[in-house]
């Protein structure tokens, strides 16, 4: 009667055998990930993370393990989708700055599909809101310089008769 608490059978044995055969590649595979997602690089992180999930997921692993794979998984997708959308945000900004107004309408629209797969993995709110506003900075930034004579400042030819007086 004793000892009877712990029962273990040979599906449980198979499930741990196939965990200590596949956990050194899906453990290298993560940190390649982990690498492409701190450099913000979302679609070969997205691609990776993909293969990653369908290759757990077709293993038949215990779902104790797939689900701590795929919750890290899932946690470097969000600090990839984080990485890129404050990239794209702050080129924007720059771009806005030196008055290259497609450029910043693109890395605007860059940021915003960023942004949206961040919240996908559900960014925290703090984040959205300061996206946000980077967005809205970078919307009222650049584009106020006149390039020619304007109503209010005509231009030369007042300067012109000014000095002669």
């Amino acid at each position: 009667m004793f000892g009877l608490n712990e029962t273990r059978t040979v599906e449980d044995d198979a499930a741990i055998r196939r965990i200590h055969t596949l956990a050194p590649a899906v453990n290298g595979a993560i940190s390649q990930i982990k690498k492409r997602a701190a450099c913000g690089q979302v679609e070969s992180c997205e691609a990776s993370a993909k293969s990653l999930k369908d290759a757990i997921r077709s293993a038949k692993l215990p779902e104790n393990y797939t689900d701590e794979a795929n919750a890290a998984i899932d946690a470097l997708m969000l600090e990839a989708f984080m990485k890129a959308t404050s990239v794209a945000a702050r080129a924007a900004i720059e771009a806005g700055l030196e008055d290259e107004v497609e450029r910043r309408a693109m890395k605007i629209r860059e940021a915003r599909v960023k942004l949206a797969g961040a919240i996908r993995y559900k960014a925290p709110e703090d984040f959205r809101r300061k996206c946000e506003m980077m967005l809205e900075t970078a919307l009222f930034s650049g584009g106020v310089r006149a390039k020619g004579p304007t109503r209010a400042k005509p231009g030369g030819s007042m300067l012109e008769s000014a000095a002669v007086a």
